[in-house]
């Protein structure tokens, strides 16, 4: 072999060896950046028990997440990010659908004890002392604010289990009778008498404020995990077994939606968007946030404590 051919052997081996050592670093490099993006992902949000979802009346692209220990906002539909400034648990979480009106929660402060009802006036960011309703102060886990009065707020306090409500914006409050096993409470958009409780054993109607209450046939006996009027008047819930229903007549019939991978403990309805905003937790626990379609059929991640492989 003359030396001008061995020289074109190593300069093609060289090449060859060259171009292996640059594709396998090439495929490394793309492989960690996969695996950044799975790990990172920015639907991921290290947050704990979802408690309430709600969006703002006035800018439909703004969603509030209420969730233990922190509160936060999704703009646009972009990843969760944590807005308030003072770490507390934001339980029986209302986003009334009024314009300027203020948010709306109950729970338990960062020193511990419970908050009483707050609320916020800057989207979640500061939270002040409305009432503490009784001594000691309530922590209301269910909550629902009229839209036709918004001074009128009904609460269950999970230590006393008592129902309050105050029609007057907090200054006084009296406590209703009310069925065990409360979850959800709903006050009809256009008829603050209109009341539905969503509880361990069905669903239950009062057309009087709260004083006295009927049991609606449907669903009797099933866990009903939360309910929600949309602006028109429809109601959702989530129901054991059926998941997702709704009805147009206040509770008399209702349609079964489908069920989600969720098991939904909080409902946002938008009408005048057709979406439905759905918080809850998966069959493996995690805590998630989805808006969907009215119909279900469509739906987009908001966020999740899923961490990906």
């Amino acid at each position: 072999m003359n030396t001008k051919n061995l020289k074109t052997i190593v300069i093609v081996l060289g090449i060859t060896i060259a171009g292996i050592i640059i594709t396998y670093v090439s495929a490394n490099l793309f492989l960690a950046q996969v695996q950044e993006q799975q790990i990172y992902d920015p639907r991921t949000v290290f947050w704990r028990h979802i408690h309430g979802v709600g969006f703002d009346f006035d800018d439909r692209s703004t969603v509030y997440i209420a969730t233990h220990g922190d509160f936060y906002q999704s703009v646009n539909g972009k990843p969760p990010v944590k807005v308030d400034e003072k770490r507390a648990d934001y339980m029986g979480f209302n986003s009334p659908q009024v314009s300027d009106a203020p948010l709306y929660a109950s729970g338990h402060s960062d020193t511990g004890g419970n908050t009483g009802l707050i609320q916020s006036i800057d989207g979640g960011r500061t939270w002040a002392l409305v009432s503490e309703v009784s001594e000691p102060a309530v922590d209301f886990h269910a909550m629902s604010v009229s839209k036709q009065n918004t001074k009128i707020i009904i609460g269950l306090d999970s230590s006393k289990q008592k129902l309050f409500k105050t029609q007057d914006g907090g200054s006084t409050w009296q406590i209703l009778e009310t069925p065990l096993g409360i979850s959800s409470i709903a006050i009809s958009p256009l008829d603050s008498n209109l009341v539905i409780l969503g509880t361990a054993k069905g669903l239950f109607k009062s057309f009087d404020g709260g004083n006295s209450w009927v049991k609606i046939k449907s669903y009797e006996n099933l866990q009903v995990y939360a309910v929600a009027f949309d602006e028109n008047d429809q109601l959702f819930a989530s129901v054991e077994t059926f998941g997702i229903v709704n009805s147009f007549d206040l509770g008399d019939s209702w349609n079964v939606l489908g069920k989600i991978t969720l098991t939904v403990t909080s409902i946002a309805p938008d009408s005048q968007n057709n979406t439905i905003y759905l918080a809850g937790y998966s069959s493996d626990g995690y805590q998630e946030v989805y808006k969907f379609s009215y119909d279900l059929k469509n739906s987009e991640l908001i966020g999740t404590n899923q961490e990906l492989p």
